[in-house]
């Protein structure tokens, strides 16, 4: 494998609602002198992303529940930060750190489902968007339209680890290549067939590139990866990387469906 390029692209100005995220991105690159070459692959902040999708909700625009008021209580935060977890959440949490409700929406499972008070306004929250796949697959779109270059896409945010201390990055979405390889049937040094290793590229390479993105004030929401060995893949073989494998088949998450289960419902009826 050649040597693997990481590129930071800093965004040219703080990116508002009103904003055409494809436009920042070229221009952003434009003022660096950057161009895309064939199989490059682009990793975009899902926070500008939610941003230029209209995805920032303001604490006034939300009733607290008797159960969001309940949990802030044990989190230490805000009652209407903590109703915002739960509508992204869809009431659908595990349990309660200081500071943070550990949740599962469509995007796995995940602290605050995803929403972040940093980077935004005072009494305002960044949620995760609506459709991660339909951005990277316009992105995917406006790239080949305006350069003719074949890249791969991913949708990243950051995510914390079961008994890891700090993040790495993640991929909500991808378009364009191939982002998990099975390795099911190939063999070790020593010839063990392997039997259930899959390799998560996508989170691979948002990890690799939140290296460079940073998580404060670098304001770089934008990275190519360059030299990776892509494989692309056409528009039948796209998949929600959400969807690959049900909680219940989750090694984290399936031994404990059944206790999930009757806390949600124990609290939904409680509430």
């Amino acid at each position: 494998m050649p040597n693997i390029e990481i590129i930071a692209i800093p965004s040219h100005k703080i990116i508002e609602e009103t904003d055409d995220l494809f436009d920042i991105l070229v221009e952003s690159m434009q003022s660096k002198s950057i161009v895309f070459q064939e199989n490059d692959v682009l990793i975009v902040a899902s926070k500008v992303v939610s941003v230029t999708e209209g995805r920032v909700v303001s604490f006034a625009t939300v009733s607290p529940s008797q159960l969001a008021k309940n949990l802030a209580e044990q989190m230490h935060t805000a009652d209407e930060f903590t109703q915002i977890i739960l509508n992204e959440c869809e009431n659908n949490y595990i349990g309660v750190v200081p500071g943070a409700l550990t949740t599962i929406n469509k995007y796995g499972l995940l602290a605050n489902a995803g929403a972040d008070q940093s980077n935004v306004k005072k009494n305002e929250v960044i949620v995760l968007p609506v459709n991660s796949k339909k951005s990277a697959r316009s992105l995917n779109s406006k790239i080949f339209e305006a350069t003719q270059q074949k890249v791969g896409v991913i949708i990243a945010d950051s995510r914390t680890m079961p008994m890891r201390l700090g993040t790495v990055g993640t991929a909500l979405a991808t378009y364009g290549f191939r982002s998990i390889i099975d390795e099911r049937g190939k063999s070790d040094l020593f010839g063990r067939p392997m039997h259930i290793t899959s390799r998560a590229i996508a989170d691979q390479l948002a990890t690799a590139a939140e290296i460079v993105m940073g998580e404060t004030d670098e304001k770089t929401p934008f990275v190519i990866i360059r030299n990776y060995p892509l494989i692309l893949i056409s528009e039948e073989d796209e998949k929600d990387i959400n969807e690959l494998i049900p909680a219940d088949l989750c090694m984290f998450l399936g031994p404990l469906m059944s206790c999930i289960k009757e806390k949600i419902e124990g609290e939904k009826y409680n509430d």
